[in-house]
């Protein structure tokens, strides 16, 4: 994924980074018959799109810590 895409993607909402990681699953999954049926020419493009799929799960690891972290703090100021 290049720098633009990894930027833009940090500013997807849940919906489209899903869509998004649901995509490359599915991508992945026929990179890896591919590659078992001797089919695929260019091995490293498991690793990329591996790569890819676990950067956009961080992604929205990071979106829900941080949704967490602030309704921690409202409730916070609720509460004192």
């Amino acid at each position: 994924m290049k720098k633009n895409d990894l930027a833009e993607m940090k500013k997807a909402d849940k919906k489209i980074l899903d869509e998004s990681a649901a995509k490359l699953y599915k991508n992945l999954a026929t990179l890896v018959l591919d590659k078992n049926m001797e089919k695929l020419k260019n091995k490293k493009e498991i690793k990329n799109k591996r790569r890819d799929l676990a950067q956009i799960l961080t992604i929205k690891r990071q979106k829900e810590l941080l949704a967490g972290l602030e309704n921690q703090l409202k409730g916070d100021k609720e509460n004192g």
